[in-house]
C-alpha cells in the first residue's frame, strides 16, 4: 500500500526535476508572425505548483492503485475487473485526449495512440478470455 505513492512521489520529483533541469519552455510567438520559437524564463512558482498537486494526488491515489493491484492478482473472474483498469485506462485515454487537442496532431501521434488503443482492446479480450477459461477450469476440476 505505500509502495505505490511513494513510486510514484519519485516520478512526479523526477519528472519535475528534469523539466526544470532543462532551464527553460520554448513556444511560439504567434503575435509577431515569426517561426522561430521564443525562450520564456521558468515559472519557477508553477513548477512547485504543479508539482504538490501531483504530490497530494499521488499521496491519495497511490494506496488505492496500490490495493487495486493486490486485487487484481486474485484468480479466476474476482481479480478480472482490477486486471482490466490498465488497458481500460488506455483506451479512455486514447477517446477522449487524441481527438482535438492540437499538440498531438500529425501522422506519428495517431499512429501511435492508434496502436495503444488496439493494443488495449485486445489485452482486454485476452484477459477476459483467460479469466473466463481458468473459472471454468476450476469448476470442473473436482476439490479433494
Amino acid at each position: 500500500m505505500w509502495l505505490a505513492p511513494a513510486s510514484l512521489v519519485v516520478a512526479v520529483a523526477a519528472y519535475y526535476l528534469v523539466k526544470m533541469g532543462q532551464g527553460e519552455f520554448r513556444v511560439f510567438d504567434m503575435a509577431a508572425g515569426s517561426q522561430q520559437m521564443e525562450s520564456l524564463p521558468i515559472d519557477w512558482a508553477g513548477f512547485i505548483g504543479n508539482a504538490m498537486a501531483w504530490w497530494v494526488a499521488a499521496c491519495i491515489f497511490g494506496p488505492l492503485l496500490g490495493w487495486a493491484g493486490t486485487l487484481a492478482r486474485q484468480p479466476h473472474l474476482r481479480g478480472l475487473a482490477f486486471r482490466l483498469m490498465v488497458p481500460l485506462i488506455a483506451i479512455v485515454d486514447v477517446n477522449l485526449r487524441l481527438p482535438g487537442n492540437p499538440e498531438l496532431d500529425g501522422a506519428v501521434a495517431t499512429n501511435t495512440w492508434t496502436a495503444v488503443g488496439i493494443a488495449a482492446v485486445v489485452a482486454c479480450v485476452l484477459l477476459s478470455a483467460w479469466a473466463v477459461q481458468t473459472s471454468i477450469r476450476a469448476r470442473r476440476t473436482p476439490r479433494p
